[in-house]
């Protein structure tokens, strides 16, 4: 079979820079798992834009960084909704390509639901729309919303991501979905004759930390991203175009962006406090996700040999 490596994990474990070490020694090319990496102009908040000075260039769904090639990075419009099931088609065409050119696709990301979309494939991409339960689940605010679905399925809310959580759309699709779910905590239920797994070998690298470690690197990070510009990364994007509360839809860093930029939050510093209280929260929301994941070498990265271990067993698998 041909070889798929994941490199996955919660934020802040550097899942990207180990996924483009790893691309140079095995002639691979990354495939980002990411839900919001593929908007245009989301560069900074979603990662895309590398920590340390390197040789960037942008094409059509792709950015190149010292020459490696990560797909699905700007596929999309933010002011338009990309769904999972856009991702899993755009991803899968993205990984058979690479793997016809006898290269190894990386899958690298931390959105745990579009990885298992893509992995396994889900049975809720093939249930139509219910146009009549939406117009009177479009009357109903986000938190009604929320409660809805608490009510129903309490499993379903906090297997949420912050941006699902806040998408009227995505919590709308949750509820619509109920009817055809089995007695299962989660909305997706895997099909594995529908996803790469029926036609890849793969490997699942995971990647983790203690907590506090990780907390200290999303701190440092969000420091980063201010030197990098993120304020006016998101005026930018106001400006051309993108609304306050489509940003607010975008969830996590840009919901918090939104507040800035209408006043919400007065300074930088709140604006700083309030980055990384949210991307805490969203890191142990990813940590409860990763938990259920099957088949994983867990990899600490406060320990410093760990790249090299992982070089070592990729090296073993590729072989």
């Amino acid at each position: 079979m041909n070889k798929l490596l994941v490199i996955l994990g919660p934020t802040a474990t550097g899942k990207t820079d180990l996924a483009l070490q790893l691309a140079g020694k095995f002639q691979g090319e990354l495939v980002a798992c990411d839900s919001r990496q593929v908007y245009k102009g989301l560069d900074i908040g979603t990662g895309k834009e590398p920590r340390e000075k390197g040789k960037v260039v942008k094409g059509k769904g792709f950015w190149e960084i010292d020459r490696a090639k990560i797909r699905m990075y700007d596929v999309a419009d933010p002011k338009v909704q990309y769904t999972v099931a856009d991702y899993v088609k755009e991803a899968a065409k993205a990984v058979e390509d690479i793997s016809s050119r006898a290269k190894l696709p990386i899958i690298v990301g931390g959105t745990g639901f579009y990885l298992k979309a893509l992995l396994l494939g889900l049975s809720n991409l093939s249930v139509p729309v219910d146009l009549k339960l939406r117009k009177q689940l479009e009357k109903l605010s986000v938190g009604e919303l929320q409660e809805k679905l608490r009510a129903h399925s309490p499993g379903q809310l906090e297997s949420l991501n912050e941006s699902d959580r806040q998408n009227p759309r995505r919590l709308i699709r949750r509820l619509e979905l109920l009817p055809h779910q089995p007695t299962n905590p989660y909305m997706e239920t895997p099909q594995t004759q529908t996803g790469l797994s029926k036609d890849f070998d793969i490997l699942k690298i995971g990647l983790t930390a203690p907590r506090a470690v990780l907390y200290k690197n999303i701190d440092s990070r969000v420091l980063t991203w201010i030197d990098q510009g993120i304020i006016e990364e998101a005026r930018k994007l106001q400006a051309g175009g993108l609304s306050l509360q489509r940003m607010t839809e975008l969830g996590l860093e840009y919901g918090v962006l939104a507040d800035y930029l209408a006043g919400k939050i007065k300074s930088e510093q709140e604006l700083i406090q309030f980055l990384q209280f949210k991307i805490h929260g969203y890191l142990r929301r990813q940590q409860t996700w990763f938990k259920k994941e099957k088949d994983v070498s867990w990899n600490d990265i406060s320990d410093s040999g760990f790249s090299k271990r992982v070089e070592k067993l990729v090296n073993e698998w590729y072989a």
